[in-house]
């Protein structure tokens, strides 16, 4: 593998999925692309120059809240406007990526896929032509080995 490019929304989520990127460039020799995308008419009382720092420091923020910097493993980062299952299909096209990896939104039990997956991971699903991998939250049992519902 070359590019594994994953998502960021900051969630502990994505966050998870980062640390999944990571440890697999780690043991590939893949570089990772973390893409953060946010949608136009977002509401801020800030200037556009803030906004794009404040994105980029939690961007740099996210990645350092890995192994990526101990690993030795290479990590770009693309701030993007627009929807964001658009951005990461395009940040991989870009970067010829082999993979794309996102968060799962950690809902369980009988709610659609676009639901236990999220809206961008199951848009990234249905519109790529590179391999994904949903990164899941840790699996939690309830009292007699029953899934918990989510909180």
């Amino acid at each position: 593998m070359r590019w594994i490019v994953v998502g960021t929304d900051f969630s502990d989520g994505a966050q998870r999925a980062l640390e999944h990127a990571v440890r697999l460039a780690h043991s590939s020799g893949a570089r990772v692309a973390v893409v953060h995308a946010y949608e136009d008419g977002a509401e801020t009382s800030r200037a556009p120059e803030d906004c794009t720092r404040v994105l980029r420091t939690q961007l740099e923020d996210a990645v350092a809240g890995t192994r990526a910097r101990r690993d030795g493993v290479h990590v770009e980062h693309f701030l993007r406007r627009g929807a964001p299952w658009e951005k990461l299909l395009n940040v991989a096209v870009e970067v010829g990526a082999d993979l794309i990896v996102v968060g799962a939104t950690g809902q369980r039990g009988g709610a659609s896929v676009g639901a236990v997956l999220g809206s961008v991971a199951y848009r990234v699903i249905a519109s790529s032509t590179r391999s994904v991998l949903i990164s899941r939250p840790p699996f939690e049992r309830g009292r007699n080995g029953a899934p918990c519902e989510p909180t």
